[in-house]
């Protein structure tokens, strides 16, 4: 299985900077056969970003403030230290409340990205 790390920032490209103006929000916008040659980011599959999705929806279900930090910094670009002085913490304590929304995730799509793999 990839790591985690990889796995966000591709469903943050797959999400976030290959949609355009779909008029589903869960959906991105592909061009199939489009060549790729001059863009080298990781992507997910539409079927692998609908399971990070659900991962983190249930992250907010479960821990809206992990989520909060996960989708700050994954599809906003906020970094830790940003988030910490926003609301007045360390750096260090949003740091750990990502790892844990990142385990959080890695646990959730364990099974699906290891048949995958």
């Amino acid at each position: 299985m990839r790591e985690i790390k990889d796995i966000l920032n591709a469903w943050k490209n797959t999400r976030v900077l290959t949609r355009i103006g779909t008029e589903y929000p869960s959906k991105s916008s592909g061009f199939e056969g489009a060549p790729r040659d001059i863009d080298h980011r990781q992507y997910l599959t539409e079927t692998e970003a609908e399971e990070v999705d659900n991962a983190v929806l249930s992250l907010k279900e479960a821990n809206y403030s992990h989520w909060v930090v996960l989708t700050a910094y994954y599809l906003r670009g906020v970094s830790c230290n940003a988030q910490a002085k926003v609301i007045g913490r360390r750096p260090h304590d949003i740091i750990n409340l990502l790892n844990e929304a990142e385990c959080f995730i890695k646990g959730y799509i364990f099974e699906f990205f290891k048949k995958a793999s």
